[in-house]
């Protein structure tokens, strides 16, 4: 965030570029890691911090995270619904919390918790804690809803200060105006779901092989390759549903959303229409390679170009090792 806010200087309207630390990039440009993603799927809160927020720590996120949408991602949907909505609005007479929007860090979830499993003999030692969320009635376990409700909303309503700052932030591209016109659009960049998930269908219906003259002997190993990238991307989609236990194909970390990632640098779907618009993977044949035992398909991210050897690709066996190979342990054999 300090870093950020010293690059802005006078034009906060700055370029999102992200470099982590010991990991070699794709094309010396692509991340290998992307920024603003994780493998917790599930929505979250801004974290309580007032320094934080004396540090004008929530707008600078908010901020990268406009900058990050507007050259066209990856999007910050991590976000829980309720934030996403007063991000909107600005208003927080419209918001709808439940207990599922009390997050597991928070410290009103472990309150929530013991009330709600607490008997009438020892909620008066409770009493302190519960007072402290606001609840100002009678303690007692016959008004159990009322002071969860309470928990609920405290553990909440207290970060409005937050999106506040965060919802600052986002106006760096005017963005809330944007959001509040088109809700059902924005909602999956900030609010956590599986729509911009890459998955196989993507990868092949986005793919453009520039083949051989029909009927040539070429053209029937080009196909044939073309398949082994169908099913080797399927069967790593169907392990990835199976759960690492079951994934006897690769390492655990092998996803459909990796290989992408290694093919064209970014592992998510393109968010801008332009972007959707021009998308296209594009695949070569390399059918001149020399005398040796092996050869790993060759990437270009800056130009989303990848070409498969195809003198070692005679086999779907063959396929899979050495494009396992190549994934995992091959960032070398990368071209501009």
């Amino acid at each position: 965030m300090q870093q950020w806010q010293r690059q802005k200087k006078t034009s906060p309207k700055c370029r999102l570029k992200v470099t982590f630390f010991a990991e070699a990039g794709i094309d010396t440009g692509a991340l290998t890691k992307e920024f603003l993603t994780g493998p917790d799927k599930k929505g979250k809160n801004p974290i309580y911090c007032l320094n934080s927020l004396d540090c004008n720590y929530f707008r600078t996120a908010g901020e990268v995270m406009t900058a990050s949408l507007a050259q066209g991602g990856p999007c910050p949907n991590f976000l829980r619904e309720w934030c996403f909505k007063y991000l909107c609005s600005g208003d927080s007479d419209s918001i709808q919390v439940s207990a599922s929007d009390v997050t597991a860090n928070c410290k009103g979830m472990s309150n929530f918790i013991t009330i709600n499993s607490t008997s009438d003999d020892n909620i008066s030692d409770l009493i302190g804690d519960i007072v402290t969320c606001g609840y100002t009635g009678i303690v007692s376990v016959y008004k159990r809803d009322s002071i969860i409700r309470a928990v609920i909303l405290h553990s909440t309503m207290r970060l409005i200060l937050m999106l506040d700052q965060l919802r600052k932030g986002l106006q760096l591209y005017e963005l809330p105006k944007i959001m509040k016109t088109h809700q059902d659009l924005c909602q999956p960049l900030f609010v956590t779901g599986e729509d911009n998930k890459v998955d196989a269908v993507f990868i092949l219906e986005n793919s453009r092989p520039v083949f051989s003259e029909i009927g040539s002997a070429k053209h029937r190993m080009e196909t044939n390759i073309m398949n082994f990238f169908q099913d080797y991307l399927q069967e790593i989609e169907d392990s990835e549903q199976d759960g690492p236990s079951n994934n006897n194909i690769a390492p655990g970390s092998l996803t459909v959303g990796r290989i992408m990632q290694w093919l064209i640098g970014q592992g998510h779907k393109p968010l801008l229409p332009s972007e959707k618009k021009d998308f296209v993977i594009n695949v070569k044949f390399h059918h001149d390679c020399d005398q040796h035992t092996v050869c790993f398909p060759i990437v270009s991210a800056f130009s989303r170009t990848i070409t498969f050897p195809s003198a070692h690709l005679k086999t779907f066996s063959e396929f899979k090792n050495i494009m396992t190979l190549a994934i995992c342990h091959g960032q070398t054999f990368d071209r501009v």
